[in-house]
């Protein structure tokens, strides 16, 4: 079975000590991922609001540190949507949870015991002090906004992570996104005109993920590699039935989770059904099993969100 998770770990980083302490979160979402996984299995864990930093002289990376705390089988990749460096407003870097910190970053991480796979075009030489993750994982922009300048999550880069990874002798792509998020925006209003232009926000988003999507298809006819299956995983800070989602579900299939009525939500505060796993798998090579929504993690001050599991087998 192959065990896919999406959870975005971001949301309650004002409750946490400051400065932000990456080894401790990535110890707290261990442990919770720990109730639903298991870790010996084939898994693959696509997060949300992860990040890495310079502090005191040594590199911090949640991602890097979860796959340390899994085992050595496991790997790791991050992809920056705002840096220190390209992004340096006082917002988000000067707040206490930077204090002292130098070459922060945030994005999404994906963190695997899979074996990496060659793309079907081939690899690339990897430059001196590059990280293994560069040979396994590409990332790409899906959002116009690059200056931050506003330093909210209004002019936030958003980004599409891209793995190459084997399955039980099959490679498969792996692909993890956030979504943007407008301020003002009502999650239970559809038909807010805030709420209206996120979603036309999101939906550009969701144009540029197909737009890889494509491209990674022709690059697989033109080198005479088979098409891959495609998991996509995410915080798309939408609902199953927004036009966002709509348009993803033309081409994959939604994974519907299993809880009650009463606990069909990933985001606690507002209660909605944002984060998702989706397949694209057009030569039926996945069984999809079952997906569920964990209803308890143990750390209160985690994150606003809960972790989605999708079960996967071989047909």
């Amino acid at each position: 079975m192959l065990q896919v998770v999406s959870f975005n770990i971001g949301g309650a980083r004002s409750l946490r000590p400051a400065p932000h302490d990456h080894e401790q979160l990535a110890q707290d979402t261990v442990t919770s991922l720990r109730q639903v996984i298991n870790r010996r299995q084939p898994t693959i864990i696509a997060l949300q609001e992860s990040g890495s930093a310079r502090y005191k002289g040594s590199r911090r990376d949640v991602g890097r540190a979860m796959a340390k705390l899994l085992g050595s089988t496991y790997i790791a990749a991050f992809a920056p949507e705002v840096t220190m460096r390209e992004h340096p407003h006082p917002n988000l870097w000067d707040r206490p949870a930077y204090r002292n910190m130098t070459a922060a970053a945030e994005g999404n991480a994906i963190i695997t015991n899979l074996p990496a796979e060659q793309w079907s075009w081939g690899s690339y030489p990897m430059p001196a002090g590059c990280l293994p993750a560069s040979a396994w994982m590409r990332s790409a922009s899906i959002s116009r906004a690059t200056l931050y300048s506003s330093g909210n999550r209004d002019t936030q880069p958003r980004n599409l992570m891209v793995a190459s990874l084997k399955y039980r002798g099959m490679p498969i792509y792996l692909l993890n996104t956030h979504l943007g998020l407008l301020i003002g925006e009502d999650r239970l209003d559809a038909a807010f005109e805030r709420s209206r232009a996120a979603s036309q926000m999101r939906q550009r988003q969701v144009k540029e993920i197909l737009y890889v999507i494509d491209e990674l298809k022709a690059a697989d006819r033109a080198n005479d590699a088979p098409e891959r299956p495609i998991l996509l995983a995410g915080d798309f800070n939408a609902q199953p039935n927004a036009p966002e989602m709509q348009m993803l579900q033309r081409h994959f299939r939604l994974l519907q989770p299993e809880n009650t009525r009463e606990e069909l939500w990933t985001h606690t505060r507002h209660r909605v059904l944002i984060d998702h796993i989706l397949l694209h798998d057009p030569a039926d090579s996945f069984e999809v099993i079952s997906c569920h929504i964990q209803s308890k993690i143990p750390f209160d001050d985690l994150t606003d969100h809960r972790p989605l599991l999708g079960i996967f087998a071989r047909a």
